[in-house]
């Protein structure tokens, strides 16, 4: 089964669009404090490149962090947003923007409130693989004071328990290198992938293909 792969981080229309020719499904835009986030005129420019593509192309993912909701639906319409990661502290009754759906980052601490998100994930009914449903788990390493795209790899073992039961894409860490390993290991839904396909802190085009190679692969026979 083939597993959707998501390139997160873009910043540039060419970048973006060097994603989608490798066969990206999910190309990520950051709008929360970090070196990645992009400006509304970039997530603008990227977002007009890749619906102007020929289909299949990617989804376009808008990464959050705290944000408010309202805050988001504005975000999500003035860029075209087809889909929303929170990957903050939000409340397990956080609105779905637009009716979007909805990736929510979890790092496995076994808090009420991502058990609850958990319950709430579970209850959105069955997994259509390998389509985005509308609301799923992204499975990140754990880093204290951090909200993602810290590079440390993510429990693998939690993360193919928590696979068998909710829709998981499996970010943290991952590189063309492990990807692989990390499919045949959690059999997630999907994989995510930051600065595992970055050279000095930007997107290299080459590593971007090269991990979506590994990724295509790797889902060759696993999870039928």
């Amino acid at each position: 089964m083939s597993r959707l792969i998501k390139i997160c981080g873009l910043r540039t229309v060419d970048l973006a669009l060097a994603a989608a020719t490798a066969g990206a499904d999910l190309i990520g835009l950051v709008f929360a404090p970090s070196r990645r986030r992009v400006t509304m005129a970039e997530a603008q420019a990227i977002a007009a490149a890749v619906r102007a593509l020929p289909p299949p192309r990617p989804v376009i993912v808008g990464l959050f962090v705290n944000e408010p909701a309202d805050v988001i639906a504005q975000i999500a319409l003035a860029t075209g947003l087809e889909a929303i990661q929170l990957s903050g502290d939000e409340p397990p009754d956080f609105p779905i923007p637009h009716g979007l759906p909805l990736i929510k980052a979890i790092r496995m601490t076994g808090n009420a409130s991502e058990q609850a998100w958990l319950a709430r994930i579970a209850a959105a009914g069955p997994l259509a693989k390998p389509r985005l449903p509308a609301l799923s788990a992204l499975v990140d390493a754990h880093v204290a004071g951090a909200f993602g795209g810290t590079g440390m790899v993510a429990d693998w073992a939690k993360a193919a328990q928590l696979a068998r039961q909710v829709p998981t894409l499996l970010a943290g860490g991952l590189t063309p290198a492990n990807v692989a390993q990390a499919i045949a290991i959690v059999d997630p839904l999907g994989v995510d992938v930051s600065s595992g396909v970055e050279r000095d802190g930007q997107k290299d085009a080459g590593l971007m293909a090269d991990f979506i190679r590994a990724a295509r692969a790797a889902s060759v026979g696993i999870g039928e």
